[in-house]
């Protein structure tokens, strides 16, 4: 099978990518309007960036009726957000948020999450989140077809001032354990996928002997 993109809507091509680059975690943002409303939304195109100064990157684009999500405008008047690490805990309830409703909804009441102050950023925090980063907007590369639901986009990078996480969430170690923290990541259209013991490995870091004896071996 091949894709040629050119013979695609961007919709088919958006999809495309959804399905092939997987799995990818899921930044719950919390924001809050300049009206005091707050909000909630999944953002599954989002990635960490560098360690100095702590960046990670958001990419919101336009809603499916064209207009800006109220996650961007809400993170474009305040300056801020908070993306709340997306654990097993939530993982009934990311359609919830993640529907298109209007601007005067709350998420936290059609959820039933609690919304709590964040200790640097304006933006709410979700009580119930195992793990946050408190994160202010540093710079928006406006990307793709402007005006195009699956197209035009903004790609929100942000450094990251305050970082909180649960105790439970640490090994015995005092590092974060991944089955702790039990993050849910994306899959392809509504497909979601749980961190289990079953689905986990590890590898051994390799040395640059061992690995040039691997070329050796060639």
């Amino acid at each position: 099978m091949i894709f040629d993109p050119a013979e695609h809507s961007p919709m088919e091509c958006q999809f495309m990518l959804s399905q092939l680059v997987v799995p990818r975690p899921i930044a719950m943002v919390s924001t809050r309007s300049p009206d005091g409303i707050p909000n909630i939304a999944p953002m599954s195109y989002f990635m960490p960036i560098t360690g100095d100064p702590m960046l990670v990157g958001v990419t919101m684009g336009l809603r499916e009726d064209g207009d800006q999500k109220h996650t961007y405008l809400n993170a474009s008047a305040s300056g801020d957000f908070v993306v709340n690490v997306t654990s097993d805990r939530f993982a009934d309830q990311i359609e919830v948020v993640a529907f298109e409703s209007d601007a005067t909804s709350d998420e936290f009441a059609a959820t039933g999450w609690t919304p709590v102050d964040a200790a640097r950023v304006s933006s709410p925090a979700i009580g119930e989140a195992s793990a946050r980063l408190e994160c202010e907007i540093r710079q928006v590369v406006e990307l793709g077809t402007p005006g195009l639901p699956f197209g035009e986009v903004h790609l929100v990078v942000a450094e990251v001032v305050w970082v909180w996480f649960d105790d439970a969430v640490l090994n015995e170690a005092g590092r974060i354990d991944p089955l702790r923290l039990a993050p849910v990541s994306r899959l392809g259209l509504r497909s979601f996928l749980n961190t289990v013991p079953e689905g986990m490995y590890s590898l051994p870091r390799m040395s640059a002997e061992e690995y040039a004896a691997l070329e050796g071996d060639t």
